[in-house]
């Protein structure tokens, strides 16, 4: 934002029009020859060559805006720059998605369960300040992604190149949480948080999921279950980004909600059903909600004077003016 230290100064700038009129308009101002130049008939003298034309609408120009920038300069122009300091960490937020073939179901018309779940993820993380985010997803393996961070620029971009099947054909749900119970351990946050997206189908990796929500339960981390899908019979198209080859077909009851409610145990564990687009936003705006962490912060403002570069712009174009006018014009000044 720019301001001015002295703005009564810019009243001088009032002052050139008044002598714009006084130098080219006012009748009785000296060192003016008053025989004519022009032609019979009344005709007016121009300079003819092009260039001499240009270098006197140059070095006019050149001196009033000289003039100008020297007022703007004595009024002091200031740039305040407002910068947020945070005195208080936020949260450390481990977000885990289900990369296994059957998030390729379209339950979210035009978008697929994947894709749907990206998009809402996106959101959520753009709506987020001075919380570390990180990201875990799933298939028969799990993988962290993405650890706990601030750059959420980087996150978004990883996130944003993700595919189905990355990580396999299965789905190691159980795999997943205790990769973010793992992390999480070595957290000095107040507040932790794992949300999880996934349709519930786990049929891979050698930890059971209710042993790894059983570890979060028992370190004091909430965790926020998304089960995302439904129950009927929808169309599914994937691609293995390993071989290439393309799948398409239906799904039938690739969705377990009863699991799912089974691990989200209370007080900590909290179960959300996502059966449409509407509700999956509707879900992470409460867990937004929920999990905003008090914060502390201070708004620190820095005052920069620029008045030095608009003195030095007057000097440059004074300097143009001058050697314009006696460099190209030859005026004796």
């Amino acid at each position: 934002m720019g301001t001015f230290d002295q703005p009564h100064y810019l009243l001088l700038g009032l002052l050139l029009p008044v002598l714009g009129w006084f130098t080219y308009s006012w009748k009785g101002r000296g060192g003016r020859l008053s025989f004519p130049l022009g032609l019979w008939g009344g005709l007016k003298f121009h300079p003819s060559i092009p260039a001499m034309r240009f270098a006197i609408v140059l070095s006019t120009i050149s001196l009033w805006s000289s003039l100008a920038l020297m007022v703007v300069a004595l009024a002091g122009p200031t740039i305040t720059l407002q910068e947020k300091i945070y005195l208080s960490a936020g949260a450390d937020i481990l977000i885990v998605l289900d990369e296994s073939p059957s998030m390729a179901a379209r339950d979210f018309p035009p978008e697929n369960r994947f894709n749907a779940a990206k998009g809402v993820i996106k959101r959520f993380v753009g709506g987020r300040e001075n919380d570390q985010i990180g990201l875990i997803t799933f298939g028969r393996d799990a993988a962290l992604r993405v650890p706990l961070t601030l750059d959420y620029h980087y996150l978004l971009d990883r996130l944003e190149k993700l595919q189905i099947m990355d990580l396999g054909d299965g789905t190691a749900l159980g795999l997943g949480l205790s990769l973010a119970a793992l992390h999480l351990s070595a957290s000095k946050a107040a507040q932790k948080v794992v949300i999880v997206l996934t349709d519930g189908v786990n049929n891979a990796g050698e930890i059971q999921p209710s042993t790894a929500t059983e570890l979060l339960r028992s370190m004091g981390i909430p965790l926020y279950l998304i089960g995302i899908g439904t129950n009927a019979t929808v169309p599914l198209e994937l691609t293995n980004p390993r071989t290439g080859t393309s799948y398409s077909g239906t799904l039938e009851g690739g969705f377990q909600e009863d699991f799912l409610k089974s691990l989200a145990v209370p007080p900590l564990g909290t179960y959300f059903s996502a059966g449409s687009a509407g509700s999956l936003e509707s879900i992470f705006l409460a867990i937004d909600s929920r999990e905003s962490a008090s914060k502390r912060v201070k708004v620190q403002v820095d005052n920069k004077p620029i008045y030095a570069d608009f003195l030095a712009a007057a000097v440059g174009c004074l300097l143009l003016f001058i050697l314009m006018r006696k460099l190209l014009l030859k005026e004796i000044l």
